[in-house]
């Protein structure tokens, strides 16, 4: 189970923890930019043979103003253990 199944599981109690301070606020900044990713990454699927990974994290980085840098390092933890 990586990061992003994480926080999805813990459903209502992920916002309870950043309300009281126990998660920082960013890893829901961080969450909205990897589902923006995934749904990119899905729309490559449905209209091209094979999704870009790189074509993917920069449409969704332009989406939300942030480098494709800062999108990668938000990949690599949400896909992470």
């Amino acid at each position: 189970m990586n990061r992003y199944q994480t926080i999805l599981n813990l459903g209502e109690t992920f916002m309870k923890l950043m309300g009281k301070g126990l998660m920082p606020v960013h890893i829901l900044d961080w969450k909205v930019y990897y589902e923006a990713y995934l749904k990119e990454m899905e729309y490559q699927q449905k209209h091209f043979k094979k999704p870009r990974k790189t074509h993917a994290a920069g449409c969704a980085a332009e989406q939300y103003g942030i480098t494709e840098r800062t999108m990668f390092n938000v990949i690599a933890f949400m896909e992470g253990n």
